[in-house]
């Protein structure tokens, strides 16, 4: 499978054309590993700058080896938090590493 395919089941509220589009004006960023894909955003709210896991796809291990990197180029670009918004079983899995409910989102802190 391709990157692209790893993440088109998680294209709910957006297009292929849409995560295009944002990688390419550099306001999304792609982090690819050999069986999952995950594309963050940088993203400024009221709590500070934070790292927003927009989508993810692929094999769970394959997400979970990717996590690490992700956190610490968060950490690196001043990034408070890193957030994310999905299924429910996210919770299960992230709640072994540090996340926590935020509403709708689970976040984690980075500094």
């Amino acid at each position: 499978m391709t990157w692209i395919e790893w993440l088109r089941p998680a294209l709910i509220d957006a297009t292929e054309t849409d995560l295009l589009e944002e990688l390419g004006a550099g306001r999304a960023q792609l982090w690819l590993g050999e069986t999952a894909a995950i594309v963050t955003q940088c993203v400024l709210n009221d709590r500070g700058r934070s790292l927003h896991v927009w989508l993810a796809g692929g094999d769970l291990d394959g997400v979970m080896a990717l996590r690490p990197g992700v956190e610490a180029w968060g950490r690196g670009l001043g990034c408070a938090f890193l957030t994310i918004d999905g299924r429910a079983g996210w919770r299960r899995v992230l709640r072994r590493h540090g996340y926590v409910p935020d509403g709708s989102e689970l976040k984690r802190m980075l500094q």
